[in-house]
């Protein structure tokens, strides 16, 4: 077995053994955040830095490209598992897909058209917010969930195209603490 942590400074990689586990570091200092690893691939993972944008591994962390995200403030990362799309969500808040592996992005602006968009609010920081849950449908490419701290939920059923707001003209009064998508069951 073998897990993936963003520790808000680099990422951390543990490896089973046989009588315990054997960890290593990466991107030491860089500020990661998140990380998304690929559910086609266990060695493909991408971190989200702080202030560095998006970083991509194909072989378990021991190198590193930059995938040059357009926002350098990344606070959440998905690999979608219906199609392989790779979500990048940043502060402030936008939200980017790569159909590419993360070698081309686009942005996916009508999340900013959104009527609550204004009441977006970090606490600590209230100038800005950001995106910091992504949640791609496993079943079905066009359906995300978004969840902006402190905004709310965002869904879209048309991948990004348009956006539905939780509750238009408001924001959320509580941040979500953590946005996942069920394996099995009816539509989100």
């Amino acid at each position: 077995m073998r897990l993936y942590a963003a520790t808000g400074n680099g990422i951390a990689r543990l490896d089973e053994t046989g009588d315990g586990w054997a960890a290593e570091l990466f991107l030491t200092g860089s500020g990661a955040q998140c990380l998304a690893v690929d559910p086609s691939d266990p060695d493909t993972v991408y971190a989200g830095l702080r202030e560095g944008g998006v970083r991509k591994t194909i072989d378990g962390g021991r190198s590193w490209t930059d995938c040059e995200l357009p926002d350098p403030g990344v606070f959440s990362l998905a690999v979608s598992r219906a199609d392989g799309a790779v979500y990048a969500g940043t502060e402030p808040s936008r939200l980017f897909r790569s159909d590419d592996g993360g070698e081309s992005w686009r942005a996916l602006d009508a999340l900013l058209e959104l009527p609550s968009r204004p009441h977006w609010s970090f606490p600590p920081r209230p100038w800005t917010s950001h995106v910091r849950w992504i949640a791609p449908s496993p079943h079905d490419a066009d359906l995300v969930l978004v969840g902006i701290e402190l905004g709310g939920l965002m869904r879209t059923t048309d991948g990004g195209e348009t956006w539905q707001d939780h509750r238009p003209g408001r924001a959320a009064r509580r941040p979500l603490a953590r946005l996942a998508p069920a394996r099995r069951g009816p539509r989100l």
